[in-house]
């Protein structure tokens, strides 16, 4: 074998360990990039988490947020400066979720289950006041996403202790009627 076939030969395999290492530090891009997005997604969901606990461990915020929800006319000067800092808070996440959502698969699976819940609650009438004024402060295709949904929905009801009592009552209905096969 000569000088020369051994030289090319070299670089061959110089060629076939560069396109390795490439492939492998593809690969290994891919990996952190995944981590990345459920580490994201893992942080927005012990926010929305931290939110909910603290609206939930208070009576007096669920009572100032289903108030502000039905009518938020009806709030003092104070109550209306806390239920609009509510409504920021879960805007603020629902537009993080929408935004990271072109890139990462999970979040946008996560945030097109958000878009409902998200409507029922914006959707209401202090929800789509608050939307009104502040909805601009959004990101622009946030904004147009919200506003789209927003002018095909019906105006939300806030779920009262009614609503709830009624659903319950339709569970026992279709239940007693599975049990039996009969209209009770």
């Amino acid at each position: 074998m000569t000088l020369e076939a051994i030289y090319f030969i070299g670089q061959t395999v110089a060629a076939f360990a560069i396109v390795g290492s490439l492939i492998f530090v593809g690969i290994q891009s891919r990996q952190a990039s995944k981590a990345s997005e459920l580490a994201t997604l893992q942080m927005m969901q012990e926010r929305f988490d931290g939110v909910r606990r603290l609206v939930v461990a208070d009576k007096e915020l669920v009572d100032l947020y289903d108030r502000g929800l039905r009518d938020p006319v009806q709030l003092t000067e104070t109550e209306l400066v806390r239920f609009r800092l509510l409504l920021f808070i879960a805007v603020e996440g629902a537009q993080a979720s929408f935004l990271i959502k072109d890139n990462f698969d999970a979040a946008r699976a996560q945030f097109e289950a958000l878009d409902p819940l998200f409507l029922r609650t914006v959707g209401t009438p202090g929800g789509r006041a608050w939307w009104s004024m502040f909805g601009s402060v959004t990101h622009p295709k946030f904004a147009a996403h919200m506003d789209d949904m927003l002018t095909k929905a019906p105006i939300s009801r806030s779920v009262t202790k009614e609503h709830w009592i009624e659903a319950l009552n339709a569970l026992a209905s279709d239940n007693a009627k599975d049990s039996t096969g009969a209209t009770p």
